[in-house]
């Protein structure tokens, strides 16, 4: 089966719908039912947690005024999902592309951190502990050892990590219980690509490969979903499409710190989860696994 190429700018478009890997009838419902890591943040959170958490839109979510001399400061600082646990107020935050691109929204990330974990600073009084999750990750095994495990220990003093709640996890927020069939993280199909990313958004990028480079699957998996990406827009394209503009740089940045994060093969070892753009054939084993 020959690649299907947009007519207009002439990049191959994704070869696999994910929604049809996990026998779900369209994205629409996907998204809707399931939501994958950033949709379904919420119900990822209760079946590692246990507890129901706030938020999860702008109704329901907390909100957090900075306070300076007994006085509230303008508008509050929204969170997208809040519980207690253990005693400690948990804030998990869902990082959208704005905060790779903007440095003003960077800049109102540093003053939201500085404020809700410092308690004289707002109007709760409480310190509140910050999880981040970046737009560009999903569900694999090691990044909910990352989060659940790694960093709930150092933020919480306990692991709420097992495999059993992995399990549940996937099942509810991709309609799947293998492994091999989580939506891998990186970017696929979406325009807001590293190569958006101002110098500010680059970094903060860059430190969270580098915060979690004990599992070295997550940045195999990253790049690849990139180079793939790269090999899709460039392989109909081989001239620039402006002046000195490479067809590649629609995806990822000149930046030289970028390019040295990026510029290795992956191991194909690591590559055991769901790429859109991967050639075709390479899932002909899911209706084994159905």
């Amino acid at each position: 089966m020959t690649d299907k190429i947009n007519n207009k700018t002439n990049i191959v478009e994704r070869r696999h719908a994910y929604n049809k890997i996990v026998n779900v009838k369209n994205a629409t419902e996907l998204k809707k039912k399931y939501g994958l890591l950033e949709h379904g943040l919420g119900k990822c959170l209760k079946v590692f947690f246990g507890v129901e958490f706030k938020g999860g839109s702008r109704k329901s979510e907390l909100r957090v005024y900075e306070v300076k001399n007994g006085k509230k400061l303008g508008q509050p600082f929204r969170c997208d999902h809040y519980a207690v646990i253990n005693g400690k107020n948990v804030i998990f935050e869902f990082n959208g592309n704005h905060h790779y691109q903007s440095s003003f929204k960077i800049l109102t990330d540093w003053r939201k951190s500085e404020v809700l974990t410092t308690p004289s600073r707002n109007d709760h009084k409480k310190k509140f502990i910050i999880f981040k999750i970046p737009y560009y990750m999903q569900l694999t095994k090691d990044y909910a050892k990352y989060i659940f495990h790694d960093l709930a220990k150092k933020k919480l003093g306990k692991s709420f990590y097992s495999d059993k709640k992995f399990i549940k996890a996937i099942k509810k927020i991709y309609n799947t219980d293998k492994e091999e069939l989580i939506y891998a993280p990186g970017l696929h199909t979406s325009k807001q690509t590293p190569a958006t990313f101002n110098e500010d958004g680059i970094d903060r990028f860059l430190q969270e490969m580098n915060d979690m480079k004990k599992y070295p699957s997550i940045k195999h998996q990253v790049v690849h979903s990139l180079r793939l990406y790269v090999k899709d827009v460039t392989k109909h394209n081989d001239k620039y499409w402006k002046g000195d503009k490479q067809w590649k740089n629609l995806i990822i940045p000149k930046n030289r710190k970028f390019m040295k994060f990026y510029s290795f093969t992956p191991n194909k070892k690591y590559l055991n989860c769901f790429f859109e753009r991967e050639e075709k054939g390479k899932y002909n084993f899911v209706k084994k696994l159905k």
